[in-house]
């Protein structure tokens, strides 16, 4: 009796652990974006972790509680950028639960290159979105700066890059693929790739500039189990140009492969948001999508 019950403990705390590893492979990330910007003639890229931050709320006269900064009285919130230094810099990151001990992971998808950046070596700045009206500190972009000349001459961080702030990389390092589209056989679909052993396809397809754009994707494993389905044409989006070329551009947006560590494969790239931010999806129905934290203001 005395051993049932043991290996009943046993048992649970096995499942327990199971249960947990599971939980904790699931465990969402914060992905952010890097965007190029320039100040008084200085390029720098930027990356924006406002959504991470929770603004206090209005006091009895109608005013917002500072936060995290306060300009100088003459200046009320004139000023494109300010720089966080000492105290702002401290309530930044406690706001933002960013550490100094953090490091900024920087990852081209595009080339397999990844950059890190300490986070206790990094400025951190306020600035001023370009939809802001100046009011508060909330009419600001909260982030870290990176001089240009850590970065190649050609680096373009747009649709090619994504930003992770922790302790250890999350990225598996693992060259996503291009997909290649190529008409398909199959009556239900109107294009097909393949890769990693799965068949990629895409439906409800338009040619509105003499060029195809798709709203939906299928994704079947080689028993032809659907694995994703998914219509993309949700929301406020525009839909990108399938990966290939015309006259006048070359194409490469629609990518798929194991972007992260201990998760499933992903597929990125089917639309431009206009309201919100894209998402990375995965290749598994029980993993739920990563919105992008892109702060994009209106």
């Amino acid at each position: 009796m005395r051993i049932k019950k043991i290996v009943a403990i046993c048992l649970f705390f096995l499942l327990s652990c199971s249960f947990y590893a599971v939980g904790n492979t699931q465990e969402t990330l914060d992905i952010f974006n890097l965007f190029p910007l320039e100040h008084m003639g200085k390029k720098f890229y930027f990356t924006s972790v406002s959504e991470n931050i929770t603004f206090n709320s209005y006091d009895e006269n109608g005013k917002r509680k500072t936060n995290i900064f306060e300009p100088d009285p003459t200046d009320n919130y004139q000023k494109e950028q300010y720089l966080l230094t000492k105290k702002y810099r401290q309530r930044f990151l406690a706001a933002s639960k960013i550490s100094e001990t953090d490091t900024l992971f920087v990852y081209d998808y595009v080339h397999n290159q990844l950059y890190s950046f300490p986070i206790n070596k990094l400025a951190a700045f306020a600035i001023k979105d370009d939809y802001s009206g100046g009011i508060d500190e909330t009419e600001y972009n909260f982030g870290f700066a990176i001089t240009a000349n850590q970065f190649p001459p050609d680096f373009d961080p747009y649709k090619t890059a994504f930003v992770y702030i922790g302790k250890t990389n999350p990225f598996a390092q693992q060259q996503l693929t291009l997909l290649n589209w190529q008409e398909s056989n199959n009556e239900t679909y109107d294009y097909l790739a393949q890769a990693y052993g799965l068949n990629y396809y895409l439906t409800e397809c338009v040619a509105p500039f003499d060029y195809p754009v798709c709203g939906r994707l299928v994704v079947k494993n080689k028993t032809n189990n659907i694995l994703f389905d998914h219509d993309y044409q949700i929301g406020d989006v525009h839909l990108t140009p399938l990966n290939g070329k015309d006259k006048n551009h070359v194409y490469k947006r629609q990518w798929s492969g194991k972007l992260f560590k201990n998760k499933p494969l992903i597929v990125i790239g089917f639309v431009d948001v206009v309201f919100g931010c894209p998402t990375i999806d995965f290749i598994q129905p029980s993993y739920k999508s990563i919105t992008i934290k892109c702060d994009n203001r209106h």
